[in-house]
């Protein structure tokens, strides 16, 4: 799995705090970039892994016609770049103006040895990872509009926690979410204003999406996998909950 999320339990270190720790001039290895600009190129050699500090980035692939798949979304605490190979599979770039601390693959290896709190960490992150991609692919190849939709704004919901978890201030635009739920962009726009019209959200201005109804879109995003709940769990939320708990 190339690339790992954070974890929300409080009595764990995040990647932040554990790099930090680790990499005496910490500071000096974050750089900022602005929206667009791209951090790694598709074929680039993996010298670098990269620790989200501030802002959104996504990982993109192109076919050769000019198509593009959004694979997914890194937010403040999320470290990406882990490749077994010596290439980078995806492209990754900055949805906004955000910034990365850039860490040379070489010596985060030698203090993943020294530090088990770290390597731990990072397992933990990339078995995460593996869950949502899988929810994701199966979301891509199994369900409607209005099913992927609902997956996303929980997801990001759930990922994001606190007690605002419920507003989101979507950094990303629509062709974006579009990208990364197999969707047009018109389809996008049809299926926030339905969400809208049945009182699932409402869209006070652009790209702030408040959830109203958080149950409502939970259930419909676990449409075609309630059989699938671990047992004693709601299945609207099972999935969700083994993929961030």
């Amino acid at each position: 799995m190339a690339y790992a999320f954070n974890h929300n339990a409080e009595d764990a270190p995040r990647f932040g705090e554990l790099f930090a720790e680790n990499f005496p001039h910490f500071d000096g290895l974050i750089v900022p970039f602005e929206a667009g600009q791209e951090v790694v190129g598709e074929g680039d050699p993996t010298v670098s892994y990269f620790l989200v500090m501030r802002g959104m980035f996504r990982a993109v692939k192109f076919t050769r016609d000019g198509r593009r798949q959004v694979f997914a979304f890194y937010m403040p605490g999320d470290i990406c770049g882990l490749e077994p190979d010596a290439a980078h599979k995806l492209t990754i770039e900055a949805v906004d103006a955000a910034a990365m601390a850039v860490l040379p693959r070489h010596a985060c290896r030698i203090r993943m040895i020294d530090d088990i709190r770290l390597n731990a960490a990072l397992f933990d992150g990339a078995t995460r990872a593996l869950t949502l991609s899988i929810d994701h692919m199966m979301m891509i190849g199994r369900s409607s509009a209005e099913e992927r939709l609902a997956w996303f704004l929980i997801m990001l919901s759930a990922r994001s926690a606190g007690p605002e978890a419920n507003v989101l201030d979507l950094a990303m635009q629509r062709q974006d979410i579009a990208d990364y739920l197999g969707l047009t962009i018109e389809t996008v726009s049809r299926t926030f204003t339905l969400f809208r019209d049945r009182g699932f959200l409402k869209l006070p201005r652009k790209r702030r999406v408040e959830i109203v109804r958080p149950d409502a879109l939970a259930r419909l995003a676990a449409a075609d996998r309630d059989a699938r709940a671990p047992q004693g769990q709601p299945p609207e939320t099972a999935t969700f909950a083994a993929a961030i708990a």
